[in-house]
């Protein structure tokens, strides 16, 4: 008997193409003689779509679907909001339904830069100097160029890389226009990185890590994320095998020490200054596009799109 699968994509979050992109590409890859497969949209008011029905589910109802189907595991293929902030993962840990991905209370958690900070510290991983501030109170001791990003959010929107104090005041109204506190951060110039981690057969392992070369943009973010050109993708890293496995060991200790379950994604920078590497933050659910970072890396370490779905899944 087929297992039957739940892929969520879409939601209400400032990622939603993505997460349509990344819905779609795990959609195309499944193995369809192995499951049994529900393909159900989020759209933005956070009403649930299965297949084509055109009549759109409240969570209540959404929650009977799973009981009345059986439903074995869902696959959020969500970003940011409701997909990585532990919404979505309360109703399913609510109706005790299996989910790729983190705990409700992890994903919490690692969506919340200032949280995750924190338990950075006390496993003594090291992280660029950071403050958070909010609109009346934007007072912080950090060097300039700082990089200041909003607390809760996924693929670095509303990110800027800010040069000095009269760029900081003249952008000020801006930086605060969608959120109510923000994260500054000292900036680290040096060779970024971005390692995902999954869960294979019982064992804990890290990915061939990535590195990121900023071609057309300053600072690695939304816009240079998703704009053909922007940015250099080298997969796997061209770094000496020492390097790599530095780099692929602070990722896995990012992940068991934030919690995390079946998949993440570490960002990570080597400082060209003291040449050490600082996390800059882990994403609980990472892209699954076509050119997204996991998927590649998958490919990387022997493992196919396919195979990495079947490998999340169980």
């Amino acid at each position: 008997m087929k297992k039957k699968v739940v892929i969520l994509y879409g939601g209400p979050s400032n990622e939603h193409e993505i997460s349509i992109k990344s819905g779609k590409n795990v959609l195309n890859n499944i193995d369809k003689n192995k499951y049994q497969i529900f393909a159900v949209f989020i759209d933005k008011n956070k009403k649930f779509f299965i297949g084509k029905n055109k009549i759109g589910l409240n969570e209540k109802d959404f929650s009977s679907f799973l009981k009345k189907e059986k439903i074995d595991v869902v696959y959020p293929v969500l970003h940011g909001e409701y997909g990585e902030d532990g919404q979505i993962q309360k109703i399913l840990e609510k109706n005790k339904i299996k989910f790729v991905g983190s705990s409700s209370k992890v994903s919490s958690i690692a969506i919340d830069k200032d949280k995750s900070n924190k338990i950075y510290k006390i496993n003594k991983i090291l992280i660029p100097k950071s403050k958070i501030i909010n609109y009346k109170n934007s007072k912080h001791n950090l060097v300039y160029p700082i990089i200041v990003k909003p607390v809760d959010e996924g693929s670095s929107v509303g990110l800027f890389k800010i040069e000095n104090e009269n760029e900081f005041k003249i952008k000020q109204k801006e930086i605060f226009k969608n959120h109510k506190k923000m994260l500054v951060q000292e900036f680290i110039s040096g060779r970024e990185f971005t390692c995902g981690v999954i869960d294979i057969k019982n064992k804990t392992i890290a990915l061939f890590a990535s590195e990121i070369v900023l071609t057309k943009t300053k600072s690695f973010d939304y816009k240079a994320k998703y704009t053909k050109g922007a940015v250099k993708e080298i997969t796997p890293a061209n770094v000496e095998g020492a390097l790599m496995k530095k780099i692929q060991n602070l990722a896995l200790k990012s992940h068991k020490a934030l919690g995390c379950k079946s998949i993440s994604r570490t960002d990570i920078i080597l400082s060209k200054i003291d040449n050490k590497l600082y996390v800059l933050e882990t994403n609980t659910l990472p892209g699954m596009t076509k050119t997204s970072f996991i998927p590649e890396q998958a490919k990387a370490s022997g493992i196919n799109i396919k195979k990495l779905i079947d490998v999340l899944l169980n």
